[in-house]
């Protein structure tokens, strides 16, 4: 892949740091542009939500990577998604209107603003599903001991304790559910084995951790990390 034109689209000290500039993920600015024409507008509620978060700086899944999470939830049919981190609601919407009536999605969120504001737009969409927004610290919140046969398990929020949240939840999903963690590759910068022990991203070393722990978890099979967004990285329940 050819470094951007610009140098500073590029994330490191040097043009040669090999990641691209926030908001592209992992790909050539050219590219992500060319896919979002692709893409086209998207409907009201969408680009409403999208417009919340640029105006207030907010992170959300980058549409491939929730259309992509969405498609894997309508071919799998789940009785229970359990989701970490809701934010404004992004990736739950997506979710949400592609699930079964049946199905139920837990999300928590710890910021209340959020919580309410994700409140605010799920109620504008039209889904049958049940959907369940939980406020408080998801490893507090998902503590709940009926709280079981999961078929599919998001962690969309990066700032959460993940690790511990797979290690507390990995016993209650069904057999072959999924596991789903979006940016997962921090912009490529997990790759970036000059800066591997930088002291001041100790976020990609937390998701490096995070990536290998899944990786090699006897529990886990099918472990695979898609260059789509920011990465997305899934595995399969045993």
């Amino acid at each position: 892949m050819l470094p951007p034109s610009d140098p500073d689209a590029v994330l490191g000290d040097t043009p040669t740091a090999g990641a691209w500039a926030e908001g592209f993920g992992i790909v050539a600015p050219e590219v992500a542009r060319y896919v979002e024409v692709l893409h086209g507008v998207p409907d009201a509620l969408v680009l409403a939500m999208q417009n919340l978060a640029k105006a207030q700086g907010l992170t959300l899944v980058d549409a491939d990577t929730a259309t992509l999470i969405a498609t894997l939830a309508r071919t799998m049919r789940p009785e229970k998604v359990v989701e970490a981190g809701t934010g404004i609601g992004f990736l739950t919407l997506h979710l949400a209107r592609v699930v079964p009536n049946d199905c139920t999605i837990i999300s928590v969120e710890p910021d209340p603003l959020r919580q309410e504001q994700a409140h605010a737009f799920l109620a504008r969409n039209d889904h049958r599903c049940a959907v369940e927004l939980r406020l408080g610290d998801p490893t507090r919140a998902l503590r709940d001991s009926s709280l079981a046969d999961i078929d599919m398990l998001v962690l969309t929020d990066s700032t959460q304790p993940r690790l511990d949240l797979i290690d507390r939840l990995t016993p209650r999903l069904k057999p072959d559910a999924l596991l789903v963690v979006p940016n997962a590759l921090r912009g490529g910068r997990v790759a970036d084995n000059e800066r591997a022990w930088d002291s001041e991203s100790p976020d990609v070393e937390a998701q490096r951790v995070l990536n290998r722990c899944v990786a090699t978890d006897p529990r886990y099979t099918g472990v695979v990390l898609l260059p789509v967004g920011d990465g997305l990285l899934l595995a399969r329940r045993r």
